[in-house]
């Protein structure tokens, strides 16, 4: 059994170390080099290694350009649960990309990411609950995604929410919620926030 053990944990930080050695490569505009590193990475079940083969094939980073296998390692990273290829996916599903359109699809995506605790997934949700054309306009789901953008740090849904609370959007007035969540994206240096902070004279609230 310890014999057993031992082998998998060598073979854990193989995988493991195939990945690390790939993302540095990568780094170093090292990209044929990482390629190789991802794609051993990739078969052996990193799914972040799948998804980062994916961006490799559709920048052309040290391969030729190759949307159908960008796709086709998305939809692996996707199907392996990664918050991040799942997020592309339904980006790519809204617009055609790669893939037929298909917004029940996108959307699903873009849930099961958000839940997953991606702040992108969990935006553009709100967003779109928000716009109500790709989904039926709401008002509180376009609120409970943003408020869930927002915990995750997407400066975008701090300023969103900030300003629905200026301006009676689907809340009630809040000025003191206002200041709250634009001082969040504002304390990154986000020059919006940083305008309606100063344009409201939040910092009385």
């Amino acid at each position: 059994m310890k014999k057993v053990l031992l082998a998998l944990s060598c073979a854990s930080l193989l995988f493991a170390n195939n990945y690390d050695l790939g993302l540095q490569s990568y780094k170093n505009n090292e990209f044929k080099k990482a390629y190789e590193f991802f794609i051993k990475s990739a078969k052996n079940g990193n799914s972040q290694a799948a998804h980062n083969l994916s961006i490799m094939y559709n920048n052309a980073d040290g391969v030729e350009k190759n949307l159908k296998e960008s796709i086709k390692w998305l939809k692996i990273a996707s199907d392996s649960k990664n918050p991040f290829a799942m997020t592309q996916l339904a980006k790519n599903y809204i617009n055609g990309y790669g893939v037929e359109k298909n917004n029940k699809r996108a959307v699903a995506l873009f849930t099961e990411a958000a839940l997953l605790e991606n702040k992108e997934a969990a935006y553009n949700l709100g967003f779109m609950y928000t716009v109500g054309t790709i989904v039926k306009h709401d008002k509180k789901e376009a609120i409970y995604w943003y408020e869930k953008a927002a915990s995750l740090g997407s400066t975008d849904a701090q300023i969103n929410l900030g300003f629905m609370y200026i301006s009676s959007q689907g809340v009630k007035k809040d000025m003191k919620k206002a200041a709250m969540y634009i001082k969040k994206a504002k304390d990154t240096g986000n020059m919006k926030a940083q305008a309606l902070w100063d344009q409201f004279e939040l910092a009385k609230y």
